[in-house]
Formats: structure tokens, sequence, C-alpha cells
């Protein structure tokens, strides 16, 4: 195939479509289009369809008028397309066409006025196959996908197109926010099968996507596998053969854990975690209820719903919690308290070695001790490894949640989801401030922020001077904090960030606050009002009036080594 050519019509040679014909699907039987996910959308758009014996059907656009002509669809059929850039604003039929030519009924989609769309951006590749055929060769094929990717875009590898084409979507629905409001809106997440060819075991390929309108994203860098024993499909750091097999920690030839037992997936990202729970808690994790589910099954919900999609099983994360174990109280823990019984502290080590068998776990699983206190009051800690100027050097592999001692406003399942995949962030490589250290960003919409851990347990005067965006704090579209005061309705449903909102220049008289965060007013001055612009503040809490303040994309960003690299600095 040409480069560039991705996006045209593929014309089957007439022996292999009669050859299609007999097959048991008929990749010549009239599709039967019965209606489209969504009705209307501006260009862009990414648009399901629905119906039966879609195997091998192409997409028809303005199907029966003279514009008539055929958009990319889907691998191996018409089940998505993206609305063609340029397409005017109105209503446009559309069928889906066998390979035989045979047309089902169309229906009518509507075109509204383009939206700001920015360029596509790879969040994640996987392998999805690899054949190590030829001596010190690679031959794969990738898992490309990302934010707004075209359903037709093409995937480019070393600055030239491969082959690539359209296998899954995901719908994404802005917080309800309007796109205006937002600093780079991601309507829906694709991913694409790419066929980059034969390379050197171990190289290092520079990838990125080409849209239909000629957009080209940032480059993802993706290193290939050296051989099938270490071969880490999906990039979790758990190779492919433990996943599908089991690990055998010791190397006797049996398995010590069942991986597949636990549900792990060589094609899905899996993170193991051991939680011990002091007893004698005053606030333990919230068990599940047959109405409600508790602490540890909201956390999982919550990586369930992360934006990865997979290439041969279901979307998300697989978050995998052992929380059976239990360890006796103790006043304080930390990772440098002292063993004193007498003063009630203990170190974090010492309950591990006690409670944690290192030898058979330590290199897929991280630990964690849901304890009582903090040395330093805090809500909990991560041995994640941070320079002087507090940059991540390496991922964690132990944390402890500590804040049974905290006043009741904050024990409540919201704020144990949140402290836990706060302290599970950190493990895996995630900041306060996401590329940066700064606690308050408003504009950085993720449970790592401290204007969002424990939000719901602070007072009316906190929230109105620690802003954040509550539709997507709170999970619900057209939620507010009116004067700081908490909504009616409160979920558990917690999120890291997708890397969606609008930059905020703190100096050069740049601040609006009558658009405030993600459209919402904000009063950043603190003089009662929010009808200000030009205003110069200080919004991510650091006390300095110069900073350009960013979001920053948790999901895409997640490091998995924490267990491998046991608390050491990256190499």
């Amino acid at each position: 195939m040409k480069p560039g050519e991705m996006g045209r019509p593929w014309k089957p040679p007439a022996t292999l479509l009669l050859l299609a014909c007999f097959l048991p699907f008929s990749a010549c039987a009239r599709p039967v289009l019965t209606g489209l996910d969504v009705s209307s959308g501006s260009e862009h758009t990414l648009v399901m369809t629905q119906g039966s014996k879609l195997d091998f059907s192409r997409i028809v656009w303005d199907a029966g008028l003279p514009s008539e002509r055929t958009i990319p669809g889907s691998f191996l059929g018409g089940y998505m397309f993206s609305v063609p850039p340029g397409a005017i604003v109105g209503n446009h039929p559309v069928a889906l066409e066998s390979l035989g030519g045979r047309r089902s009924k169309a229906i009518s989609f509507n075109v509204t006025p383009p939206q700001r769309y920015g360029a596509p951006r790879i969040d994640a590749v996987m392998i999805g196959g690899a054949a190590f055929d030829e001596p010190g060769h690679v031959t794969s094929w990738l898992y490309v996908q990302g934010a707004n990717i075209d359903v037709g875009a093409v995937v480019q590898v070393n600055g030239s197109d491969v082959a690539s084409v359209a296998h899954k979507g995901l719908r994404n629905d802005l917080y309800g926010l309007a796109p205006a409001a937002l600093g780079f809106p991601i309507y829906h997440y694709v991913a694409m099968v790419a066929l980059p060819g034969s390379h050197p075991v171990g190289s290092t390929l520079s990838l990125t996507v080409r849209n239909l309108d000629g957009q080209v994203g940032p480059v993802f860098v993706h290193t290939l596998p050296t051989d099938a024993a270490t071969l880490d499909s999906d990039g979790d750091d758990i190779p492919d053969v433990w996943e599908a097999s089991g690990y055998d920690a010791d190397g006797d030839g049996t398995m010590d854990i069942s991986l597949p037992a636990l549900g792990a997936h060589p094609h899905r990202r899996d993170i193991l975690l051991k939680v011990d729970v002091m007893s004698g808690l005053t606030n333990p994790p919230i068990p599940t209820s047959p109405d409600k589910p508790g602490t540890f099954d909201t956390a999982r919900a919550m990586f369930v719903a992360a934006p990865i999609l997979n290439p041969f099983t279901e979307s998300g994360i697989n978050l995998i919690v052992d929380s059976s174990g239990t360890v006796p109280f103790v006043n304080v823990v930390g990772f440098g308290a002292p063993d004193n019984p007498g003063l009630g502290t203990a170190n974090y080590s010492t309950i591990k070695a006690a409670n944690f068998d290192n030898a058979k776990l330590g290199r897929i699983y991280h630990y964690a001790i849901w304890a009582n206190a903090h040395p330093a009051g805090n809500s909990g800690e991560s041995d994640i490894k941070f320079d002087s100027a507090l940059h991540v050097v390496g991922p964690g592999d132990d944390f402890f949640i500590s804040f049974d001692d905290f006043r009741t406003s904050y024990q409540t399942l919201r704020s144990q989801v949140e402290t836990f995949t706060h302290e599970l962030g950190h493990n895996l490589g995630q900041q306060h401030g996401g590329n940066d250290n700064a606690w308050y960003k408003p504009n950085y919409w993720s449970v790592m922020s401290y204007s969002w851990q424990l939000r719901t347990g602070r007072s009316s005067a906190w929230r109105r001077q620690h802003v954040t965006c509550p539709p997507a704090y709170y999970a619900a579209p057209g939620t507010t904090e009116p004067n700081g005061s908490l909504p009616t309705t409160i979920s558990a449903a917690v999120d890291y960030s997708e890397g969606m909102a609008a930059t905020l220049i703190e100096n050069n008289n740049s601040l609006n606050e009558m658009t405030g965060v993600c459209g919402q007013p904000t009063d950043w001055n603190n003089d009662g009002n929010t009808t200000g612009v030009g205003i110069n503040a200080d919004v991510n809490g650091n006390d300095i009036i110069a900073d350009t303040v960013t979001d920053f994309a948790n999901w895409r960003s997640l490091d998995f080594r924490g267990p491998r690299l046991n608390g050491a600095v990256l190499p």
C-alpha cells in the first residue's frame, strides 16, 4: 500500500470478491443499518453504526446525492466513521454498502457548525502481535490509541505513513462543558491498528497520527520488545507470559501466583495491590454492601472507566486489590518513624516485612497499609521519589493511608476513595500538579490535586479559596458550588486528569473572572464579585504571581514500574 492511501475505498480484485460472497458471513450480503448512535454533530464527530451484516461493509456519505462518496470506516467493516472535515452544515444521508455493491437504507445525519478541534494526541501504544521470526528483528502490529483521532486517520512511523485502520472508539462527554471553555476538548478516543513492519528488536519508533484534515499530532516514542520471554504487550510492566500463564517468583518451575485467576490479561493493563487494614480503626475502608459499592470497588470502577482502549478485551485498567489482610493497631506509622511501642509509633518497613512476602509478591505487587495517623498529620504518604526540585525521579511501590483521626466531615466514601487513589497515583508516578508539584491548580482536574483530595470535607471558605471545575470534580454536568457550598448530591466517582483544561496565566493582566475556570465565574482577586477582567492573581497557591498554570493528562502518563524498581530512582 502506498503512503497516504489508507483513507481511500478499497477496491478488491474480482476473484477475491467472488470468494468473499461465498463465506459463511457473506461479505456480499446487504448490510442492515438500523441507526446511528448520534444523529448530529460537527465535523470529526465519532459516529457508531447500528445494525447487522456489517462485516466488510463500507460507509457511503451523501448516499444517493451527486456529492456521494465513500469515507473511511473501521477494521473489517463500517462499524464507525468520523464526520468528514469540511462537511456542509445540514442533513446528510448515510448508508452502508457491501463489497458486492448491495446497499442498506440511508439514515440522515445532521452536521452542525464546526467546533474547536485540536490535533490528534497519542496516549498509548500497545503491541497487538509480535513475531521474532528474523534474527535480531521483530515484526509487530501496534495498537495506537489516543484523543481526537479520526476514523480514517493515518499512523506515521519514523515520518512515514504505514497501513493503519481504526478498530475501537470511545466517546467523551466533556463533563457537559462547552468546548470553548476547555483548552483541549477531547470529544472521543479512537484506537488504530498499525503495521510498521520489521524493525530491530529493542529499537525505538517515533509515532504520530495525521487526521483527515491534515493535522498531525505530537510525537509519541515507543520502544519495541527485545524477545518473546519479556514481551509486555500492554505496557503494564508485567510480561505477557506471566499474565497468560502465571508468575513463578523463585524460578523453580512452579507458578506461585496465578495471574489469570486474578483476572490479569496480556492486553489490558493490570495493577496489583495488597492492602493491609489496621485493626481497631474508627473509620476503616467502607465495605461493599448489596446496594452500594465500597471503597475498593469504587476505586476499581475509576480504573475500569479510564480512557484506555484494549485490543482483545474490555476498555480501562484492571485494578486488582487484595484487602483481606490486617495488621495490629498502632497510633502512628511512618516511613521514617521509630519502632517505639511506648510512644505508639511504628516504622512502615517493619510492618511490611512482617506482613508482605516480598520474595513472592514484591516484583508485581504494590503494598499499602490503611493506618491510623501520620507523624506529620498527613492523610497518607507514598514512597515516590522526588529530586531537590520536586520532580519525580522514580515511581513508588509502597504507600499508606492515615486519616482515621481526621474530623467527621472527612470520613466519607468519597474522601476514602480520593485519598486511596491519590496515594496510589503517586506510586504510579503522578505529582500534585501534574508536570510540577503545585498543590492547588484550579485547572488540573485530578484527584492528585489538593484542590480535589478531601474537598468535600473542607469548609465553604476553603473551597472558595481553592477553586476547581465543579462539573469535573463531582462528575455531574451543571454542578456548582455557590459561595463555596456543597451541592445536594455528591457521588463517590473520582478521576485522574485527561488534560482538557485551559491554561491560566497569572500575570500580564490575563485572568478573566467571568470565564473563570471551565466557563464558571471565579473571584480571582477575592473582592466579592466575579466581574473583573485583566486580573493578576496567584491561582495555584504557591504565593507567586508569575506562573503559566497548565493541566496535565494523568491517564496517559501512568508509570507502572514501581514494584520492579522497588523504590529505586529511575534508570
